[in-house]
């Protein structure tokens, strides 16, 4: 299968994760508490028969990713905006039958995950190492490239957080390889180059020299993995996303 192609479990996959993005926008929730909702979800999925949609097992992420990451979101605002988002022309669920039918669901449903956690829902997310990494090359390239892309950091972090829909950059056991580090190095590495800024002094023929001072282990087969990784999830995303109507009137 060539690289470019995606299986129906990761398109699957891609909807469900926006399914989780658009529900913690709406929430307000942090790109930190949006990150551990969506390995969570990753991680549980990979234990379950399936990866269809079920949105007892999304909501239940994102509530435990707010708890994990100590973010207090009222259950019922959670409960509201995750139905509302799955069926918008629905009204706002009133304390009723069916409201606590599905609070119940959710607290039944987070010690399900719990358990397939393994009770570690703590995660070390790229988005650290990714600021303290651009602080540090802020001193490394001439003040008028830096102020060329003013919005640099924001859009280093808007690639790191896509790569979210991603399983294999961000959950799977199989790339025990690519490392928090190895992501947000990646990141910085792609907006540098679609700009074309320089760093000073780096041999531009080596472009892992400068990411070694962050991370030793950095190494240009994993560059390559991760780039190749996140075109596929650009290339596909959007396409996925075109199902989420269908996906949603079914659930």
């Amino acid at each position: 299968m060539s690289s470019s192609v995606v299986s129906d479990s990761e398109e699957q996959r891609y909807v469900i994760i926006n399914y989780i993005f658009e529900c913690a926008a709406k929430l307000r929730l942090s790109i930190m508490t949006t990150a551990s909702a969506a390995v969570i979800y990753h991680k549980s999925a990979a234990y379950l028969e399936n990866t269809n949609f079920d949105h007892h097992v999304t909501t239940t992420s994102l509530s435990l990713a707010s708890k994990y990451e100590e973010e207090h979101v009222k259950i019922r605002d959670l409960i509201n905006v995750a139905h509302r988002t799955l069926h918008p022309n629905d009204s706002h669920l009133r304390i009723s039958d069916e409201y606590h039918r599905l609070r119940n669901t959710l607290v039944e449903c987070e010690l399900f995950l719990i358990r397939i956690l393994g009770f570690h829902c703590q995660f070390s997310h790229p988005h650290k190492y990714l600021l303290h990494y651009l602080d540090t090359l802020q001193n490394w390239i001439t003040k008028d490239e830096w102020l060329r892309v003013p919005n640099l950091v924001d859009l280093c972090l808007s690639i790191l957080q896509d790569t979210y829909y991603d399983y294999h950059l961000c959950a799977a056991p199989s790339e025990k390889d690519i490392q928090p580090q190895h992501r947000a190095l990646t990141c910085i590495y792609l907006i540098l180059q679609t700009y074309q800024i320089d760093i000073q002094g780096i041999d531009e023929n080596d472009h892992t020299e400068w990411m070694k001072v962050f991370s030793s282990s950095m190494t240009n087969d994993i560059l390559q993995k991760i780039i190749s990784r996140i075109n596929t999830m650009y290339k596909n995303v959007q396409k996925s996303l075109d199902i989420k109507t269908d996906i949603k009137q079914t659930s």
